[in-house]
């Protein structure tokens, strides 16, 4: 069986993310198709942008489960309309904040957020907490980058990146390192390498890649979210919103 995974990109800037982006991801045996959002945030750095890109994720969701899709990825790392997408649907949801910090849980314990912006740290301490795993944050951490600037220098990007991660492992005693957005996706493998350089073996996670192969792996185990946890929503007026029914 070859598995249909749909990353939502929950942005409208277009150019940010692309399939051709998500190549890498995929496999013999795994199919990865990607979109955007028709209306909503240029992009997500706060509870309001977040706020206002629900909407438009739900529809992309909604539609991916009724065109074939066997999972849903949210290609963002504040999980926006996670919960909310898995009451609407029956297939797998998935965010990667969600994924990579347990899966960092797992590997190191105890782990370090890197991200774009000081401004996110209460959201992303509230979402830590929400999944159970304020014991095992060791720090959060940003390199001042907007997220519509991240392309623009990747190789500085790198660099702070790297700082970063090494202040995580020696000062956070982090043991392992979440790249806290997934703009940052393929930078994984530049801010490992300086840690190695000073002698440090430590996991550095790339949400996006690993958050597909999870869902895949949920998808192949015949394992999605609990209808009892995430039931549908009750049917009751809603004014607007006509493309979510």
């Amino acid at each position: 069986m070859k598995t249909h995974i749909h990353v939502i990109t929950p942005i409208i800037t277009e150019g940010f993310r692309s399939e051709e982006d998500l190549r890498a991801c995929e496999g013999p045996e795994i199919t990865v198709t990607q979109c955007g959002i028709a209306y909503g945030p240029a992009s997500i750095e706060c509870e309001f942008d977040e706020a206002l890109s629900v909407p438009g994720i739900l529809e992309k969701a909604i539609a991916a489960e009724r065109e074939g899709a066997h999972a849903v990825v949210i290609d963002c790392m504040g999980d926006p309309g996670l919960a909310a997408c898995r009451e609407a649907l029956s297939i797998p949801v998935l965010g990667p904040l969600q994924v990579a910090a347990h899966v960092a849980t797992m590997l190191g314990h105890r782990f370090t957020f890197i991200t774009v912006l000081d401004r996110l740290r209460a959201m992303i301490d509230h979402l830590v907490a929400g999944y159970g795993l304020t014991g095992n944050y060791a720090a959060f951490h940003a390199v001042d980058v907007p997220v519509l600037d991240i392309a623009h220098d990747t190789r500085k990007l790198g660099s702070l990146l790297g700082e970063k991660a090494l202040t995580a492992v020696r000062d956070d005693h982090a043991g392992a390192v979440i790249l806290g957005c997934t703009g940052f996706m393929g930078l994984a493998e530049v801010v490992t390498q300086t840690l190695r350089e000073e002698g440090l073996e430590v996991p550095v996670i790339d949400a996006i890649p690993l958050t597909i192969r999870m869902a895949d792996a949920l998808v192949r185990c015949g394992l999605t979210h609990s209808k009892h946890i995430y039931p549908a929503p009750g049917k009751k007026e809603i004014r607007g919103y006509d493309n979510l029914r």
